[in-house]
Protein backbone atom coordinates (compact mmCIF):
# COMPACT_ATOMS: atom_id res chain seq x y z
CA UNK A 1 0.00 0.00 0.00
CA UNK A 2 1.37 3.40 -0.95
CA UNK A 3 1.96 6.06 1.73
CA UNK A 4 -0.68 8.25 0.08
CA UNK A 5 -3.29 5.49 0.24
CA UNK A 6 -2.32 4.67 3.84
CA UNK A 7 -2.76 8.31 4.90
CA UNK A 8 -6.17 8.35 3.22
CA UNK A 9 -7.30 5.14 4.97
CA UNK A 10 -6.03 6.27 8.38
CA UNK A 11 -7.30 9.83 7.85
CA UNK A 12 -3.84 11.21 8.68
CA UNK A 13 -4.08 14.32 6.54
CA UNK A 14 -1.96 17.20 7.87
CA UNK A 15 -4.89 19.59 7.47
CA UNK A 16 -7.08 17.50 9.79
CA UNK A 17 -5.06 18.48 12.87
CA UNK A 18 -7.31 20.39 15.31
CA UNK A 19 -4.45 22.68 16.37
CA UNK A 20 -4.45 24.34 12.94
CA UNK A 21 -8.00 25.58 13.51
CA UNK A 22 -7.07 26.85 16.97
CA UNK A 23 -4.16 28.80 15.49
CA UNK A 24 -6.54 30.46 13.02
CA UNK A 25 -8.90 31.51 15.79
CA UNK A 26 -5.97 32.96 17.74
CA UNK A 27 -4.66 34.88 14.72
CA UNK A 28 -8.18 36.17 14.01
CA UNK A 29 -8.54 37.32 17.62
CA UNK A 30 -5.19 39.12 17.54
CA UNK A 31 -6.24 40.83 14.30
CA UNK A 32 -9.56 41.88 15.84
CA UNK A 33 -7.86 43.32 18.91
CA UNK A 34 -5.38 45.13 16.69
CA UNK A 35 -8.32 46.54 14.69
CA UNK A 36 -9.93 47.83 17.88
CA UNK A 37 -6.65 49.40 19.00
CA UNK A 38 -6.16 51.01 15.58
CA UNK A 39 -9.69 52.41 15.69
CA UNK A 40 -9.33 53.86 19.19
CA UNK A 41 -5.80 55.25 18.99
CA UNK A 42 -4.26 57.60 16.47
CA UNK A 43 -0.81 56.04 16.74
CA UNK A 44 -1.62 52.32 17.01
CA UNK A 45 1.08 51.52 14.48
CA UNK A 46 4.59 52.84 15.04
CA UNK A 47 7.49 52.95 12.61
CA UNK A 48 9.90 52.07 15.42
CA UNK A 49 8.10 48.76 15.92
CA UNK A 50 6.93 47.72 12.43
CA UNK A 51 9.19 49.69 10.08
CA UNK A 52 8.44 52.36 7.48
CA UNK A 53 7.11 49.98 4.82
CA UNK A 54 4.30 48.86 7.11
CA UNK A 55 3.21 52.46 7.61
CA UNK A 56 2.47 52.86 3.89
CA UNK A 57 -0.78 51.00 4.66
CA UNK A 58 -3.28 51.90 7.40
CA UNK A 59 -3.27 49.79 10.55
CA UNK A 60 -6.80 48.64 9.79
CA UNK A 61 -5.57 47.18 6.49
CA UNK A 62 -2.99 45.10 8.32
CA UNK A 63 -5.65 43.94 10.78
CA UNK A 64 -7.94 42.96 7.90
CA UNK A 65 -5.01 41.23 6.18
CA UNK A 66 -4.65 39.13 9.31
CA UNK A 67 -8.32 38.46 10.04
CA UNK A 68 -9.73 37.67 6.58
CA UNK A 69 -7.19 34.99 5.60
CA UNK A 70 -7.33 33.42 9.08
CA UNK A 71 -11.11 33.16 8.73
CA UNK A 72 -10.70 31.65 5.25
CA UNK A 73 -8.24 29.05 6.48
CA UNK A 74 -10.36 28.25 9.55
CA UNK A 75 -13.53 27.81 7.50
CA UNK A 76 -11.59 25.82 4.90
CA UNK A 77 -10.28 23.46 7.57
CA UNK A 78 -13.78 22.60 8.76
CA UNK A 79 -14.94 19.17 7.66
CA UNK A 80 -15.12 18.53 4.82
CA UNK A 81 -11.84 20.33 4.18
CA UNK A 82 -12.10 22.88 1.37
CA UNK A 83 -8.55 22.81 0.05
CA UNK A 84 -8.95 25.76 -2.33
CA UNK A 85 -10.09 27.96 0.56
CA UNK A 86 -7.21 26.82 2.77
CA UNK A 87 -4.75 27.43 -0.09
CA UNK A 88 -5.98 30.96 -0.85
CA UNK A 89 -6.13 31.98 2.81
CA UNK A 90 -2.72 30.52 3.65
CA UNK A 91 -1.15 32.16 0.58
CA UNK A 92 -2.56 35.51 1.70
CA UNK A 93 -1.22 34.97 5.24
CA UNK A 94 2.19 33.95 3.93
CA UNK A 95 2.44 37.13 1.84
CA UNK A 96 1.21 39.27 4.72
CA UNK A 97 3.72 37.85 7.21
CA UNK A 98 6.62 38.08 4.73
CA UNK A 99 5.72 41.72 4.04
CA UNK A 100 5.47 42.54 7.74
CA UNK A 101 8.70 40.67 8.43
CA UNK A 102 10.47 42.54 5.63
CA UNK A 103 9.20 45.84 6.97
CA UNK A 104 10.35 45.09 10.51
CA UNK A 105 13.75 43.74 9.53
CA UNK A 106 14.77 46.02 6.67
CA UNK A 107 12.92 49.32 7.01
CA UNK A 108 13.66 50.34 10.57
CA UNK A 109 11.37 48.23 12.75
CA UNK A 110 12.05 45.94 15.68
CA UNK A 111 13.95 42.87 14.47
CA UNK A 112 12.07 40.52 16.80
CA UNK A 113 8.78 41.31 15.02
CA UNK A 114 10.40 40.43 11.70
CA UNK A 115 11.93 37.26 13.10
CA UNK A 116 8.57 36.06 14.41
CA UNK A 117 6.95 36.77 11.05
CA UNK A 118 9.69 35.23 8.89
CA UNK A 119 10.76 32.32 11.11
CA UNK A 120 7.47 31.27 12.74
CA UNK A 121 4.38 32.43 10.85
CA UNK A 122 5.47 32.48 7.19
CA UNK A 123 6.82 28.88 7.28
CA UNK A 124 3.70 27.69 9.12
CA UNK A 125 1.42 29.12 6.45
CA UNK A 126 3.74 27.95 3.68
CA UNK A 127 3.40 24.40 5.00
CA UNK A 128 -0.38 24.73 5.22
CA UNK A 129 -0.39 26.06 1.65
CA UNK A 130 1.73 23.16 0.43
CA UNK A 131 -0.49 20.62 2.16
CA UNK A 132 -3.61 22.23 0.73
CA UNK A 133 -2.21 22.01 -2.80
CA UNK A 134 -1.18 18.35 -2.71
CA UNK A 135 -3.64 15.58 -3.40
CA UNK A 136 -4.50 13.75 -0.16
Amino acid sequence: MSPKALRRVLKMDYLSQPVLGHIQLGIFTVGALFWVQASLQDEAFSEALYGSFALTFPAEAWAAAMMAPAAMVWIGLRHPVKRWMVAVGSLMQTIQFIALGYSSLYTGGEPIIGIFCIVLFAPLYSRILGEALIDP
